[in-house]
């Protein structure tokens, strides 16, 4: 190997390297030249376009098809999954599930109540809990965490009791 200065910048060359053909240049300019926009050269890395940034929905019915991802404890045979058709729909099911969850360990009593808060901290002790919301705009699934959730649960919980 050898190295030589170009403009202040080192570059290294192999000395067995052939140097390119002035003719070869000006064909790839020329096919360059020739494609269309957006057209990528073989062996070329395509660029993808940025995504365009989405703005999150304030309410909690809004959201596709929703696939809810839930595992109770650390333990990996409590994961479990659920389909519905929109984040509304997921999040009934989460709170009807915490409701049976709840008279389970009440058979006793004939009315359960429970707040908000109840929930968060229901939520809060899960080992893992999200949510993929299909995205019509983007045609993608966009994950959602448990901090989202339980914003979208208290919004829904707040327009249910208007």
């Amino acid at each position: 190997l050898r190295l030589r200065r170009q403009d202040s910048s080192c570059a290294m060359a192999k000395s067995k390297a052939p140097a390119a053909k002035p003719q070869q240049l000006t064909i790839a300019k020329k096919m360059a030249s020739t494609r269309k926009p957006g057209q990528v050269a073989r062996g070329q890395p395509r660029k993808l376009a940025a995504p365009k940034p989405q703005q999150v929905s304030q309410g909690a019915g809004a959201g596709g098809h929703t696939i809810m991802l839930l595992q109770e404890t650390k333990n990996l045979a409590t994961r479990t999954w659920s389909e519905h058709p929109t984040l509304r729909q997921a999040l009934d099911y989460f709170v009807s599930s915490y409701e049976r969850q709840l008279k389970a360990l009440n058979p006793q009593a004939r009315e359960l109540s429970y707040t908000v808060e109840d929930l968060h901290v229901y939520i809060d002790s899960m080992a893992d809990l999200s949510a993929l919301i299909f995205a019509p705009a983007t045609k993608h699934y966009m994950p959602r965490n448990k901090t989202y959730l339980k914003q979208q649960l208290l919004l829904q919980l707040q327009s249910a009791a208007r």
